[in-house]
């Protein structure tokens, strides 16, 4: 039997219908209720051009092996910093082994080295994608509460009804005003107007804006997630609303909204803290210089300074990480450092829950971290 001609690249527009067929295929989807154009129509729909996105092996013209990695911006504070997102992991069930994720994996990292994307986000196994430089961080904040919770703390409080009502195509108006109001996010994805409900709909949530006697308030999707308000003072308002309809609240929220966090904590049952997802810093100066003045801007960070090596994936980087009069700065660094990482030992140093290495630093830089990178759950991939 010859050899069979293989391809390995970036997908093609015509591949589109092949495409979506192999990746419903290998995920088990049959195409009607479960199908990746439902699940995260902001990627696989035609118009957003997922076979572009995607990195392919084929064997005689045939989809063996796909891997997505998928474009966006995250603003944190006034910076920006650019991300692309890996998605759609597949490979064919007979063509395992042959070395056909690696190959994919190896041709979108190397595409983010070369084209400067400062960090790479996915969802998965951590061991798993630990060989392509991945490690789950970033911390989020979970909390729970029920009825019962709400009846104790509000014992007495008249309930103020509010509508929540689950976006459709058609609310032009209400999709605007939700739009604006996402821009006030300090930490966020950069979204298009147009693929705006797409974004929001991802992983099949609803999207729902709230209204008082007709008037927008703000909106959330799915269980409250990046709830936003035109007014913080109508967050209980909203919980409760929230939670007289769906019983209990399963709330998740990135730990930059320290306000939303210091008020869910006094009436929640229970909380905990969590990590986003498996993330890879690129470019730790851009990073942590974004991130770090980004918390300077909603809390105080105690003077000092360290320096670290740090053998990151896409290159070396010594660097000099200090904090004067509360100003933070990161710069470039030749002499000997404090620290030396690895790669995934400056992740969880930098952004993780835990990290060996906090021991080995003064009180008040240990305050510093972890900086607080958070992708809302819509804009993962």
């Amino acid at each position: 039997m010859s050899e069979p001609i293989l391809y390995k690249g970036r997908g093609t527009p015509e591949m589109y219908d092949d495409l979506m067929d192999f990746l419903n295929y290998v995920f088990g989807f049959n195409g009607n209720e479960e199908d990746f154009k439902k699940l995260l129509p902001k990627l696989y729909k035609p118009e957003y051009n997922p076979t572009y996105a995607n990195y392919v092996v084929t064997e005689n013209g045939k989809l063996k092996a796909a891997i997505g990695a998928f474009d966006s911006t995250l603003q944190v504070g006034e910076e920006t910093l650019k991300s692309r997102g890996i998605g759609n992991v597949a490979v064919h069930p007979y063509a395992r082994s042959k070395g056909y994720m690696i190959d994919c994996m190896t041709m979108a990292l190397s595409d983010m080295v070369k084209d400067g994307v400062d960090f790479s986000i996915l969802g998965g196994l951590r061991q798993r994608y630990a060989y392509f430089g991945f490690e789950k961080c970033a911390p989020k904040y979970r909390i729970h509460l029920n009825k019962t919770n709400l009846r104790h703390v509000f014992r007495g409080v008249p309930l103020e009804k509010l509508e929540l009502h689950p976006v459709e195509d058609t609310d032009t108006d209400l999709i605007d005003r939700m739009y604006a109001l996402h821009a006030t996010r300090p930490e966020r994805t950069l979204r298009p107007r147009e693929a705006f409900l797409d974004i929001l709909r991802s992983w099949q949530a609803e999207a729902v804006a709230i209204l008082r006697n007709g008037t927008f308030i703000g909106y959330y999707v799915g269980s409250l997630s990046e709830l936003t308000l035109v007014d913080k003072a109508d967050l209980y308002t909203v919980v409760r609303n929230y939670v007289e309809a769906k019983g209990e609240l399963e709330m998740v929220f990135a730990g930059w909204d320290r306000e939303t966090f210091e008020a869910m904590f006094e009436i929640c049952e229970d909380f905990s803290v969590g990590i986003c997802e498996n993330i890879s810093i690129l470019n730790y100066k851009h990073v942590l210089s974004a991130l770090l003045k980004f918390k300077a801007s909603y809390t105080t960070l105690a003077d000092g300074v360290i320096t670290a090596r740090i053998h990151g994936y896409a290159r070396d980087e010594a660097l000099k990480i200090s904090v004067t009069n509360g100003v933070p700065a990161v710069e470039e660094y030749q002499s000997e450092c404090d620290f030396e990482f690895t790669h995934k030992e400056a992740m969880t140093f930098f952004l993780g829950i835990h990290s060996k290495h906090w021991g080995g630093m003064p009180a008040a830089i240990r305050d510093w971290f972890p900086l607080p990178l958070f992708v809302d759950s819509a804009d993962q991939v």
